[in-house]
């Protein structure tokens, strides 16, 4: 009973503290509409105005911060629609969460300029400052809802553990999700790669790879290696793998 009262203490706490606002900005390097990144300094322009509202701002090519590797629900997202006449730049901004709702959107920005710069960018400070003081949006349950599943002590799953950073260019990396026995090592797909059972001796575990063989994995000077025989003939291959 008094364990069940603590789990339910902590979940509304967690649910409590979850009533924050939004720390963190994504803004895109390059929006859809244009060829090349920052195109008439419209993505600096737009870093800056969400800079200016408190946030702290990443582009989406920007290395990101752990807890928001972990949780891209720590942040919001930003997205800028265009929709030109034939004489009239119009362009709306569009803030949205994690799940690709949108919270919040701007009036429809306009300009008569035939100067692309100009126009682009007159254009989008309207849109932008019609924003202005309305971004006090909360976390809500988006984040409550991982914080919760922390607090009862869920076993580490495959979300939590693969990134979505650059981490994730390396196909050849493999992560390690604990079982009773040992580890499966996936990869980002996820496919079940190897399953290591443990030994008596630390880092030393016995392998098998699919359907394919069975060998020995092990650390040696900070690297991980399989060793097994093929046709009699021992091979021994470097395995990347984050643990």
């Amino acid at each position: 009973m008094r364990k069940m009262t603590f789990i339910v203490a902590i979940v509304f706490s967690l649910l409590t503290q979850a009533q924050e606002k939004y720390k963190y900005v994504v803004v895109p390097e390059q929006f859809s509409f244009f060829k090349e990144a920052n195109k008439y300094n419209l993505n600096s322009l737009t870093k800056s105005f969400f800079e200016s509202e408190g946030f702290t701002v990443f582009y989406d090519t920007d290395d990101l911060p752990e807890e928001l590797l972990k949780n891209r629900c720590f942040a919001l997202y930003v997205n800028v629609v265009e929709n030109n006449s034939m004489f009239v730049t119009k362009n709306t901004v569009e803030v949205k969460d994690c799940k690709n709702k949108v919270l919040a959107t701007s009036i429809e920005g306009t300009s008569r300029e035939k100067d692309f710069d100009r126009a682009y960018n007159q254009a989008l400070r309207t849109a932008l400052t019609s924003l202005k003081g309305k971004l006090n949006l909360t976390t809500e349950n988006l984040v409550a809802s991982s914080k919760v599943e922390q607090a009862l002590e869920k076993p580490k799953v495959l979300e939590d553990l693969i990134p979505v950073g650059k981490e994730l260019e390396n196909k050849n990396l493999l992560y390690a999700l604990p079982t009773n026995i040992g580890f499966k090592l996936v990869n980002a797909i996820p496919n079940v790669i190897f399953k290591l059972q443990k030994t008596s001796i630390d880092n030393l575990y016995l392998a098998e790879r699919g359907m394919m063989d069975n060998g020995l994995f092990y650390k040696k000077e900070e690297s991980w290696f399989y060793e097994y025989y093929k046709n009699d003939k021992l091979i021994i291959e470097k395995i990347e793998v984050k643990f």
